[in-house]
């Protein structure tokens, strides 16, 4: 596959380079009579490695590869709710799911097991009536060596979680934590309080 006038995005890992496009023929005239997904290609020459089929808008997928370069994160979805989904590199079987979360904003890696996020809980619902930008959310860990989702904060009736950073020095998490008096508040921004707490990272499986 040509990759002239194809928006390339690359990611320097422990296993090399790793390059992909993502297409949606839908969007792109140059690209409407190829499958829609992700092209994967390895190296500098970008030697093609692989295609991973996607039916949702393959053009607003964001992805994420571990230090290692042996996993990735792919997300899709819309401005407030994303899904994630965890893929292993097997080299025989290809892009492996191994795991899917329902999430707010980017996931990022910690090490090459370990990424966080911010996982919501759908069922529960929005938090007041037409706020989509307000979930049950809480502040999430999650370690791919153990298959272990670990909840570094969790949401309560009165209480949000969202992650605004990490301290790789300290090993520690910058969380936001949202609150109010009585869970009717959540409809209302100025009674809304935020405070950011510093969680420490929990020990690798």
């Amino acid at each position: 596959m040509p990759l002239k006038d194809c928006d390339v995005q690359s990611a320097d890992t422990d296993a090399g380079l790793w390059s992909w496009i993502l297409v949606d023929p839908a969007q792109s005239e140059a690209m409407k009579n190829s499958e829609g997904g992700v092209y994967f290609f390895q190296g500098k020459d970008k030697k093609p490695a692989g295609f991973l089929p996607i039916k949702e808008e393959a053009a607003s997928c964001r992805l994420y590869f571990s230090p290692s370069g042996e996993k990735f994160l792919l997300s899709w979805g819309m401005e407030y709710i994303q899904h994630l989904s965890l893929y292993v590199i097997d080299k025989n079987k290809g892009f492996v799911k191994k795991a899917e979360f329902n999430v707010m904003g980017p996931a990022f890696w910690i090490d090459p097991h370990r990424f966080a996020f911010n996982s919501i809980n759908v069922k529960k619902g929005a938090r007041a009536k037409d706020k989509f930008d307000l979930w049950w959310t809480s502040a999430a860990l999650y370690d791919s060596a153990v298959d272990e989702l670990i909840i570094l904060k969790e949401a309560t009736a009165t209480k949000d979680y969202t992650i605004s950073g990490y301290d790789e020095a300290n090993a520690s998490f910058a969380i936001m934590e949202s609150s109010v008096k009585d869970t009717k508040d959540w409809g209302d921004e100025e009674k809304i309080t935020d405070t950011e707490i510093s969680v420490p990272t929990p020990a690798a499986g």
